[in-house]
């Protein structure tokens, strides 16, 4: 994972688990918050012009009346103005929350608590008081405008109702859920794109939900509403987000995704550091006095309250934009199984319309019913519309792959959890019951219920642990100690070339599990009744290390798998099958068996208690013996397919060499059969020096014999150094024009002067230093072939006049005015894009036209590598004669360097190459250290790219021969991959079981390298 992911992945991460900790806090908070059963707007509503009568204005006196806790006093009615809580003068909606704020941890001042019953209203007592067995009282002074009168009241402090906070706690639990399953997609797949607005869709949805239940009450601390507002801001442009990417990306993020994005998010972004702003402003002038000030307050809730409706409208078209997102991806997603992901989600998006619609509704036409909570049970509404989706969409149709995260062990985890948490639940509430159980008890009867609740504990621990079990049993129905065995055997299977380490892995896991001191494991040696001792575990020197078994232990052996030890007399006393037992020292013999026969036998002492061996200990030595009998045999099948391609691959070697051998004689003889032909007239296809018979190069040649017998012009093309004057000379040699000159112009050699002297001539005086005249190549090749290399290079004055000599066949010299008449074929040479250079006006288009009758690409020699060995021999055969030296073949680390090299400069620098090896060989082979540093050096990278295609013809059935070596093992640009140098050599090693050579082939290097990289390291023995 980079550095970028991960800090995706912490981060979302980390914002989880703070929205998490924020909704309990503020579940914890608004259960513990007091309230006085009054209910505010942010801002008063416009009161007549004139009335100016201080305090806010009371909207609702929500159960005030209804509960069996009176108030004492006047009655606060709706409409009242309230003026003052306790000491606390009342101006606005902020400094009413602030004071319930400050309630919370509130000490009743002296004097101020009062028998049960007594007037809270007295004019002796504080404005706060405790009655005694009840509830706090505070007074309040409210004004009543249709009587003009001030009037006081004491009211309970009692917390909020119930069912605002149920309904809060329901939702909570219900979204944790959704939460959950979000996060585990996302943390195991960190770069899923939809799975992260997922997870970030379901945090900011809890943060907006749990605090949006309470707003009134968050309002009073600045740090609580906070996240409130930054995740309701973000909540509907992050969910239409998730929707215009899941399933697949929409428009318009498939065509402008940054700025889309940042389309998107800037309004929520810009809102909320409005809100910050705003709330700043309001909270630092809360608390002050002064009436200018508190005017300012009141003007800055104004403006909030109004951008808070203006972003209820925005928020509405992202949802409707959500809406539109999953029609679209309902109509265009092809995959049935998203299909019906998002169809169940857009069926709850088209049904929350209502919900929402009705809230919207509410908030721009009755506001006070929205501020005081006439919203909460629509919104609660439709999110569990939403919730339902969701879950249907996970467990039915595999929403964000949850199938491939939640696994059998999670599951078990969740069940032992439930059961734990079940016992908790339990407990706090007999815990709760008790705490407000009003009735006295005496000491007898509170032991009583002691005792009582000991015994309902334990029942309640023995009901928790039989749960337990039940899902262990359900999940772990194996046995512990075969688990464990069984995933030792499974990772010693992974070494299926060394039975001694398979051996040793089933006597360690029989000595652990069976609780035994010696063990031992013979195999058998084919049919025979012999068993040969390959492992031992605590066995002492006298053990055996060859045993023949008697036809009556072979045919128990056969019928009952385990033979145990039960007799302990003198050995005329045993049986034949207790003998061998006992010379074996066995308190158990077990068979390993392969199609119904023995083909090993495992040896076990006594137990560490000194415990008969039991039927389950027999079932799970038959469990062990299965695998490991299957893995010996694999592995005797390994080492047996290794000796048979060790020797496999000395016969591919001398098969390599002599086809050298006899690749080189054939060309020897091709030439001396050429040379004793060349004076004997022949209509047989000439090839000249052209070497090589891959498939490319046949279709070349083949195109070369079709074209040779016309005057037909013709275009070579092809990369430098591919052989174009070479092919230029097969046309020319093939065709009727055989007899007449061949004349070649390399017109990139010459300025633009010189070579238009250089192929039309010129007259004496011409042009400075022109002292007598001079024939062009056009003249001297009149009855022949012109060839004219690099003509993408000519001036387009040059190029002129050559069109005029292919249109008309006729020229005047420079400075003449005879006109020539010529016969002449041309043949033409470019490794350029002439296409290109016509789009850019550099060459001529019906220039062109003209040259390009026929047009022959010759491929580059790293497309026709299967003639690299016989153009590398012809070249050695060439420079050792002309250096006279006696030098025969190529080495193989040589060899296999010069095949897998790319060849930038083709037959050219292979010729090259060779006469320089020719020049430093020191012996009659070319080795690779004769060979230039990059050919020499080349790395693995490059060597695997080319391995398919520049292996040599004899080693082919290698890799077909030797499949089952893992070569995938080691990776093929292991230099770059997170694999040590070190380790990529000791990979190889095990791999070839030791065999340097073919650990150096399978890693690309030569075996000169290798070594020295073996002696790097201290792998050498």
């Amino acid at each position: 994972m980079n550095s970028q992911g991960g800090l995706i992945r912490w981060s979302l991460a980390v914002a989880g688990g703070l929205v998490v900790t924020y909704c309990v806090a503020v579940l914890v908070f608004v259960a513990t918050a007091p309230d006085l059963r009054l209910r505010f707007l942010m801002v008063d509503q416009p009161r007549p012009a004139g009335e100016a009568t201080p305090g806010i204005e009371i909207i609702q006196t929500e159960g005030l009346f209804e509960e069996k806790i009176d108030w004492r006093g006047d009655r606060p009615e709706p409409g009242d103005r309230l003026q003052y809580v306790a000491d606390q003068p009342m101006q606005d909606f902020i400094q009413y929350v602030h004071y319930l704020w400050k309630l919370r941890s509130a000490e009743v001042p002296p004097g101020g608590v009062i028998l049960q019953g007594a007037d809270p209203l007295a004019s002796e007592l504080p404005k706060l008081i405790q009655e005694e067995n009840g509830p706090r009282w505070v007074e309040i002074g409210f004004y009543r405008p249709s009587t003009g009168q001030t009037l006081r009241a004491a009211l309970p402090v009692r917390s909020l109702p119930w069912g605002d906070v149920a309904l809060t706690l329901l939702w909570f639990v219900l979204e944790l859920g959704i939460f959950s399953l979000g996060a585990l997609a996302f943390w195991n797949r960190p770069f899923d794109r939809p799975a992260q607005l997922f997870y970030a869709m379901c945090i900011v949805t809890m943060g907006a939900f749990v605090g949006g239940y309470h707003w009134w009450l968050l309002a009073g601390t600045f740090w609580l509403n906070l996240p409130f507002v930054l995740c309701g801001v973000l909540a509907p442009v992050v969910t239409l987000h998730f929707f215009l990417s899941y399933p697949r990306a929409k428009f318009p993020l498939t065509v402008i995704p940054r700025t889309t994005v940042m389309v998107m998010y800037a309004v929520p972004l810009l809102a909320f550091v409005g809100f910050l702003i705003v709330d700043s402003l309001v909270w630092s002038q809360s608390l002050h006095p002064l009436p200018a000030e508190r005017a300012e307050t009141l003007a800055w809730l104004n403006h909030l309250k109004n951008g808070i409706y203006a972003y209820l409208a925005i928020a509405g078209l992202y949802f409707l934009g959500t809406l539109v997102a999953l029609i679209s991806s309902v109509v265009h997603t092809r995959n049935p199984v998203e299909r019906d992901q998002v169809k169940f989600i857009l069926w709850a998006g088209l049904i929350a319309t209502v919900f929402i619609g009705y809230t919207l509704g509410l908030a721009y036409v009755s506001r006070p019913k929205f501020v005081l909570g006439g919203a909460r049970v629509p919104m609660f509404a439709a999110s569990l519309v939403f919730m339902v989706a969701y879950a249907v969409s996970i467990v039915r149709y595999k929403l964000m792959l949850i199938d491939q995260i939640i696994n059998r062990g999670m599951l078990y985890y969740a069940l032992s959890f439930a059961a734990t948490a079940g016992l908790a639940l339990t407990v706090a509430s007999v815990s709760l019951a008790a705490a407000h159980w009003n009735t006295n008890l005496s000491r007898p009867q509170t032991l009583l219920v002691a005792m009582l609740m000991m015994i309902a504990v334990t029942l309640m621990l023995w009901v928790r642990d039989n749960w337990q079990q039940l899902v262990d049993r359900k999940f772990f129905r194996e046995k512990y100690r075969l688990d464990k065995a069984l995933q030792r055997m499974n990772r010693a299977v992974g070494q299926l070339a060394d039975p001694q380490f398979l051996s040793e892995r089933m006597l360690n896991s029989c000595c652990d599990v069976l609780q035994i001191d010696r063990a031992a494991l013979y195999l058998r040696e084919g049919k025979t009744a012999t068993f040969r001792l390959v492992a031992a575990q605590g066995m002492s020197s006298d053990q055996p290390r060859q045993v023949t078994a008697t036809p009556e232990f072979l045919l128990a052996l056969t019928q009952d798998a385990a033979l145990q030890r039960v007799s302990h007399g003198t050995r005329e006393d045993l049986s034949p099958i207790q003998s061998t037992l006992r010379d074996l020292h066995a308190e158990l013999a077990h068979s390993l068996e392969m199609e119904d026969e023995p083909v090993g036998l495992v040896v076990l002492g006594p137990k560490q208690n000194s415990t008969p061996f039991t039927g389950e200990d027999v079932t799970f030595l038959t469990a062990l013996g299965q695998i490991t009998g299957v893995a010996l045999h694999c592995a005797k099948i390994h080492q047996d397919l290794g000796h048979l391609n060790e020797e496999l691959r000395l016969k591919v070697e001398r098969i390599a060499q002599q086809r050298q051998q006899i690749t080189m004689l054939q060309a020897e003889l091709a030439d001396g059969m050429t040379s004793n032909r060349s004076d004997e007239p022949t209509e047989e296809f000439q090839r000249g020096e052209i070497r090589g018979n891959s498939p490319s190069l046949l279709r070349v040649l083949d195109t070369v014999r079709k074209v040779a017998v016309s005057d037909t012009s013709v275009l070579v093309r092809g990369e430098s150094g591919t052989g174009k004057e070479l092919l230029a000379q097969a046309i020319h040699q093939n065709s009727p024009r055989r007899n007449g000159p061949l004349i070649s112009v390399h017109c990139a050699a010459l300025s633009a002067g010189l070579l238009e002297s250089e192929l039309f001539g010129h007259v004496k005086g011409a042009f400075t230093g022109a002292s007598s005249d001079k024939r062009g190549r056009f003249e001297l090749a009149n009855g022949g072939t012109l060839f004219l290399d690099e003509i993408g290079d000519i001036t387009p004055e040059t190029q002129i006049k050559l069109l005029r000599v292919l249109q008309e066949r006729e020229f005047e010299p420079v400075g003449g005015s005879v006109t020539i008449q010529t016969d002449v074929r041309v043949i033409a040479a470019t490794h350029q894009n002439l296409e290109r250079l016509i789009a850019e006006g550099k060459f001529r288009e019906d220039l062109y036209y003209r040259l390009n009758v026929i047009s022959i690409t010759l491929p580059p020699l790293r497309e026709r590598r299967e003639d690299l060995l016989e153009l590398a021999t012809w070249f050695l055969k060439r420079a050792a004669s002309k250096g006279g030296k006696k030098i025969l073949e190529f080495e193989e680390d040589a060899l296999d360097a010069l095949l897998s090299y790319q060849w930038p400069g083709n037959i050219r620098e292979l010729e090259n190459v060779i006469e320089r090896a020719v020049v430093l060989a020191d012996d009659a082979v070319i080795r690779l250290t004769d060979l230039p540093p990059d050919i020499q050096h080349q790395s693995p990278a490059d060597r695997h790219r080319t391995a398919g295609r520049a292996q040599r013809p004899a080693l082919t059935s290698v890799g077909a021969t030797r499949g089952y070596l893992e070569e995938s093992a080691i990776p093929a640009d292991w230099e770059s991959a997170a694999v040590s140098e070190r380790e990529a050599l000791v990979q190889s090693l095990r791999q070839c079981r030791g065999n340097k050579a073919e650990a150096a082939r399978l890693l690309g290097l030569p075996r000169s390298t290798y070594f020295s990289k073996l002696k790097k390291y201290g792998l050498l023995p």
